[in-house]
């Protein structure tokens, strides 16, 4: 059997890799082996995935010491070219814009090992944030582009690159795959996200999201929902001290744990808005039929915005005109945006046709 050498290191690649996991599975041309970079290493962002996604524990898995962004990159690589000298796979497979992206492309490469890239061709067009110098990168380097949407399709065309394959979304698989046996009630409680250096990483700014979250919340005598990500809660804790949970409450935010894959599903299903800066659940608010705010500057995910599905919030005084005209609006997924939930079968025939002799 041909192997896959898969490569994750970050929360959405889990999700991710979980969807080609079910059709690898299912192949009888396939076998994975995984390689966990440790970019992720908190059990809440990590572990806790990997069990209820039912993802195959990886064979290699990193323990990076330094948290300096070079050197990490330095550290996944050395990492990453040791494990696949040892496996020798017919064709590494990357996912998405983190650092472990870029890394395991870069050591393809350097090994001239086949490289397919999941997710590529997003743009944000924004050459501040990493994750598009590691989608731009990593997209050079790639022998197959595996692109979710037309918009994607056409961004690496006028980037010169034609070896791609339009997908489908295999994050809309999961998110599908997850919820159809799921029973939630829309309730008037919306549910926050927030985890991007430019949104958490100055305290100032951080206090003026919550300010202006607790704004819409008390206005509209509603509750949110605040699964805080360890970057997110060393913020917090600097503003309004360890007891930063009381005081988000007095502003009618309930501040939680992270929480798993499915159970964060659950609450984008059953909440009539959500605010994020997250790439990966703009889209999942889509797959399960919730309005969201996305409060960045840009998004990858413009279809969301074209259609009306989602809107971009860029500062916090914005915020509460946007919330009002997207909160309990209904959403229509029968536009198919993001493809039919079979992404990962469609994808891993492409692979099948054009890697292995059939």
């Amino acid at each position: 059997m041909a192997q896959i050498f898969t490569i994750i290191g970050a929360r959405p690649q889990f999700i991710k890799a979980a969807a080609m996991t079910r059709a690898i599975a299912d192949s009888p041309f396939w076998n994975q082996t995984i390689l966990h970079t440790g970019q992720h290493y908190d059990p809440l962002l990590s572990d806790i995935f990997f069990e209820e996604l039912n993802i195959p524990k990886p064979t290699f898995s990193l323990k990076l010491i330094t948290s300096d962004r070079s050197e990490r990159m330095v550290e996944m690589r050395k990492g990453i070219k040791e494990a696949l000298e040892t496996s020798s796979p017919d064709v590494v497979l990357v996912y998405g814009d983190t650092d472990s992206t870029l890394a395991g492309a870069q050591v393809a490469h350097e090994l001239r090992i086949p490289l397919i890239h999941i997710e590529a061709g997003l743009r944000s067009f924004d050459l501040n944030m990493p994750e598009e110098i590691n989608r731009i990168e990593t997209d050079k380097l790639s022998t197959l582009l595996v692109a979710p949407t037309r918009t994607a399709i056409a961004n690496l065309e006028s980037e010169g690159l034609f070896h791609s394959l339009l997908s489908g979304d295999i994050m809309h698989d999961n998110a599908l795959h997850f919820t159809k046996d799921l029973h939630c009630i829309k309730t008037s409680s919306i549910l926050v996200t927030m985890h991007r250096p430019s949104n958490v990483d100055s305290p100032e700014r951080l206090h003026s999201w919550i300010d202006a979250v607790g704004e819409f919340c008390l206005d509209n005598r509603i509750s949110a929902v605040f699964p805080v990500h360890p970057r997110t809660e060393k913020g917090l804790i600097k503003i309004f001290g360890k007891d930063f949970k009381s005081t988000l409450m007095n502003q009618r935010i309930k501040a939680i744990k992270p929480v798993g894959y499915i159970e964060l599903l659950k609450l984008i299903k059953s909440s009539s808005l959500v605010i994020t800066d997250s790439g990966g659940v703009q889209k999942e608010s889509y797959s399960c039929g919730t309005a969201s705010v996305v409060i960045r500057h840009n998004t990858e995910w413009v279809e969301l915005l074209e259609s009306g599905h989602s809107v971009l919030c860029p500062e916090p005084s914005d915020l509460m005109e946007l919330a009002t005209s997207k909160h309990s609006q209904i959403i229509d997924t029968s536009d198919n945006l993001y493809g039919d939930g079979n992404a990962s079968v469609h994808i891993l025939k492409e692979i099948s046709k054009r890697f292995i002799s059939l």
